[in-house]
């Protein structure tokens, strides 16, 4: 499984090319928005279109896929095959994380992972990637989301941890350090990505 995972958006985008095998022009990126559910439409239409903005200056054809129009796990498997990168945003993780599990998301992605398709995320969705995400409830508001599932998707054996040079999340570091302090975390700066790339791991910046 091949996954890119960063704090901020994309700091090397060079890499993430190399990961997926193909220049960036030729990338189909399904953008994964709901970790922003908490903002009104017209903000969150507002940010995905900054985003997606972003990715084309970059050289990639990006589409959003919002988990909360799904409601089988199938038909969404069937939709994100199409792509050769699925990258899930920043915001609230327990919002992101109760619309991985409401759409089937998080039964889904390793099967898509293992046929070839990178999992992409910032913040929040790098975070998901890892085995946990509890420990960031003095960043992210749990009761935000409808369920919470503290749990992440384990596609890597870690826990995340972004933001570690960011003074906003400054009360988040110890909290979320103690409670996990039997796993092994991988701390990401704002300026910084760790690509596994099956059982090899590269962190960058």
């Amino acid at each position: 499984m091949k996954l890119y995972l960063s704090s901020f958006r994309i700091p090397a985008p060079d890499a993430l090319a190399k990961l997926i095998g193909k220049p960036l022009s030729e990338v189909r990126v399904a953008l994964i928005p709901n970790a922003k559910d908490y903002y009104i439409k017209r903000v969150k239409d507002l940010a995905d279109a900054d985003m997606i903005q972003y990715m084309q200056q970059l050289g990639m054809h990006a589409e959003v896929v919002d988990l909360q129009e799904h409601e089988q796990a199938k038909e969404l498997k069937s939709r994100l095959s199409s792509y050769d990168l699925v990258w899930v945003r920043g915001g609230n993780t327990y919002m992101l994380r109760y619309q991985m599990k409401r759409s089937g998301f998080e039964t889904i992605i390793r099967d898509l992972l293992d046929s070839g398709i990178v999992y992409g995320g910032d913040s929040a969705g790098a975070l998901a990637a890892g085995i946990s995400i509890a420990g960031v409830e003095l960043a992210d508001d749990p009761r935000f989301a409808e369920e919470l599932v503290n749990d992440g998707l384990s596609l890597v054996p870690v826990v995340i941890l972004p933001h570690v040079d960011n003074p906003e999340f400054a009360d988040v570091l110890p909290v979320f350090r103690e409670l996990h302090k039997d796993k092994e975390i991988i701390e990401l700066k704002d300026s910084q990505a760790i690509i596994f790339d099956d059982n090899s791991r590269q962190l960058i910046g």
